[in-house]
């Protein structure tokens, strides 16, 4: 037995693989810089935006998020399922023990009759060809993989976290706003059913502004509910039914921080959902040899210690031990052992392909998070500008209103104008703001810090 034990030491290199990762080429840069000002945060990157309310309701969600939470226990659960799988390769026990008595019912008046046994099994399937370290490996590998879905589902929650924090930003900006145009509207039609009235003006001019105010009320309901589904949305996060923290009044001013973007093949170490589908492939490829080594021969060795007796604890003074070898072959069709080979391979092969994609979707949508931001912040100077036309333009038909010489709906057409010049604007801002946390999101998130 020790003889073939030395014999077979190291055929577990036949069916083991070397891992090799897939070929992405990709170019040297992305193909865009990013304009923008120095960050004046300090990591973590959302800390970037210098908004102290928002870290706090970010670590806030950290702390209280389920579905985080659960990713965590999932990661546990993922660690003890592969040191559960490193346990197949060494020596395993078992003990049993039992008594019983017996005793005839014919009435012949005989006692009864007692017996008991005991015994110690052990059991260990010598890993010759490196199928149960296989599987260890691929359990391994699959608790290092969860263990980066723990800081995908992380960077993913924080982005949530952060965008929504911007959209009840928003919210409240435009809600302030439309107020003010409400407010503005009604003295409007104050004046004009004065005017109505005193004979100036045509029974036209009160149902045109009471269009206006019913329209920009309408409005104001869709803003309200827009508020409402950014609070419930951070009281989820948090695993609340409310929320009653602080709120944004307005989304922030001035340029937005630089982003390092580094080089394309970064994206591998940057990004956790990455990491994780590069682990699980090299899962894939341990489970792979598992499944080759599954067709070769298998050894193990058992060894029973036990004994009985007819007195309850008599069976230690009879002690019985036994040792024994098998060795088995699980497949004798040789053709069947090749094409599940074949098939065990292929299997590999199509997971790296799987990865290849993964890879070039995440860069896909890397550069068009890059160039969204760059658009929005160049689209931000002509939507300024707009803005600055339209409110030029509606004080000059205020002027040509108050001395009779336009009627009333060309001022509120042009006050519409100005107040959708005005949303574009902030509405742009907005944008910029979410394509900014989607550069984060893509590039990785915390492994841009330091």
């Amino acid at each position: 037995m020790l003889a073939l034990l030395l014999a077979t030491t190291g055929c577990a290199a036949v069916t083991r693989s070397t891992y090799k990762a897939p070929a992405t080429p990709v170019g040297q840069a992305f193909d865009l810089t990013l304009s923008g000002s120095a960050a004046t945060g300090t990591a973590p990157w959302w800390n970037n935006f210098d908004d102290r309310q928002l870290s706090a309701v970010v670590d806030e969600v950290l702390a209280a998020n389920p579905n985080l939470a659960a990713a965590g226990l999932t990661l546990r659960q993922a660690r003890l399922s592969s040191r559960l799988s490193r346990q197949n390769l060494f020596p395993s026990g078992s003990a049993s023990a039992s008594a019983g008595a017996s005793k005839p019912l014919d009435g012949n008046g005989a006692g009864w009759n007692r017996s008991s046994s005991a015994a110690l099994d052990a059991s260990w399937e010598i890993d010759l060809f490196g199928r149960l370290d296989a599987a260890a490996d691929a359990a391994r590998w699959e608790a290092e993989a969860t263990q980066s879905d723990l800081a995908s589902t992380r960077l993913s929650l924080i982005g949530t976290t952060v965008t929504t924090w911007w959209q009840l930003a928003y919210a409240n900006q435009t809600i302030a706003l439309g107020e003010i145009g409400i407010e503005r509207s009604r003295k409007s039609l104050q004046l004009v059913r004065r005017s109505y009235d005193a004979g100036a003006v045509s029974a036209l001019s009160p149902r045109e502004a009471e269009q206006d105010l019913a329209s920009l009320e309408a409005q104001q309901t869709q803003l309200v509910q827009a508020r409402v589904q950014a609070l419930k949305t951070l009281a989820a996060l948090m695993g609340r039914q409310g929320y009653d923290g602080p709120q944004p009044t307005a989304l922030p001013d001035g340029e937005l921080p630089t982003i390092p973007a580094g080089v394309p093949a970064q994206l591998l170490a940057r990004r956790p959902d990455l990491a994780a589908a590069e682990q699980r492939l090299r899962g894939a490829l341990a489970t792979s040899d598992a499944n080759v080594a599954s067709y070769y021969p298998r050894f193990s060795l058992t060894g029973s210690l036990g004994g009985s007796s007819t007195s309850l604890t008599g069976f230690l003074s009879n002690p019985i031990a036994s040792i024994g070898a098998l060795f088995s072959l699980p497949e004798l069709n040789p053709e069947k052992i090749r094409l599940g080979t074949a098939v065990a391979r292929t299997t590999y092969r199509i997971a790296a392909e799987q990865f290849r994609t993964t890879f070039y979707n995440a860069l896909r949508d890397t550069q068009i998070a890059l160039s969204a931001r760059e658009q929005y912040v160049q689209q931000a100077g002509a939507l300024q500008a707009a803005l600055v036309a339209a409110k030029a333009a509606e004080q000059l038909y205020q002027r040509q209103y108050d001395v009779g010489l336009i009627p009333l709906r060309t001022l509120i057409d042009a006050r519409e104008r100005t107040r959708t010049a005005r949303t574009s604007v902030i509405q742009n801002r907005f944008n910029a703001i979410d394509a900014q946390i989607q550069v984060y999101q893509a590039l990785g998130g915390d492994a841009l810090a330091g």
